[in-house]
């Protein structure tokens, strides 16, 4: 299932059941009307999603510099602990060693605060502009009166549809006449920046390096 499917949840769609009553009186059943959509192609198009991108954008760079900072800092007291410890006595290195541990266990948990913060920023920015896909999705349903609408994004198992099913561009095209999504402001949950960035070094022994993997945005098809 793509994440697209799974940050809209389900679409509320037309039952393929057919009345007891109206099945005993001979009334004829309606026959189910299908139409699929390719998820990540409406995202790309969809009006609004550049300026949440560039929002999303602006916001890391500023974050993963901050958090830059934070992780050269740790570094920085890595190579001095480096530097000195042949003049140290081993009750020294003993107690240097204690305090980048620390330093070291409480960075990675900043870390993961980071981390997590910046996607929970993420998903608040697009919120907005996956509501809109989804109110579009259902008007076009009922409007078309589909009992159901596939996603053919991803691992959706479907491994081939009639073209003529494909909906998407009446999507994009009705998200066109909608009004753009408006940006959403940063709330508590998203005050965290993204995993900080750095280069290793080698740590002395009992000490590890800092994490260095920095996240980057990738261009999305939910």
């Amino acid at each position: 299932m793509s994440s697209f499917v799974r940050a809209l949840g389900a679409v509320s769609l037309v039952s393929l059941a057919v009345a007891p009553s109206l099945v005993a009186q001979g009334a004829p059943a309606a026959m189910p009307k299908f139409a699929y959509v390719n998820s990540a192609a409406i995202m790309n198009a969809a009006p609004g999603r550049a300026p949440i991108d560039s929002q999303f954008q602006k916001e890391l760079a500023v974050l993963q510099d901050s958090a830059k900072k934070m992780n050269d800092a740790l570094l920085a007291s890595f190579s001095e602990f480096q530097k000195v410890q042949a003049t140290l006595t081993q009750a020294q290195k003993d107690a240097r060693t204690k305090t980048l541990q620390e330093k070291q266990a409480e960075a990675q948990a900043r870390s993961n605060e980071m981390e997590q913060g910046a996607q929970r920023r993420e998903q608040e920015l697009m919120q907005p502009l996956l509501d809109q896909i989804k109110l579009a999705l259902e008007d076009i349903r009922v409007e078309g009166g589909y009992t159901m609408i596939f996603d053919v994004a991803g691992g959706s198992g479907i491994v081939a549809a009639d073209k003529n099913l494909d909906i998407s561009d009446r999507v994009i095209a009705r998200l066109r006449t909608m009004p753009t999504p408006k940006i959403a402001p940063k709330g508590d949950a998203s005050k965290a920046p993204a995993k900080p960035a750095g280069a290793p070094v080698a740590a002395p022994t009992g000490v590890k390096p800092p994490a260095t993997s920095a996240p980057t945005k990738k261009p999305e098809g939910r």
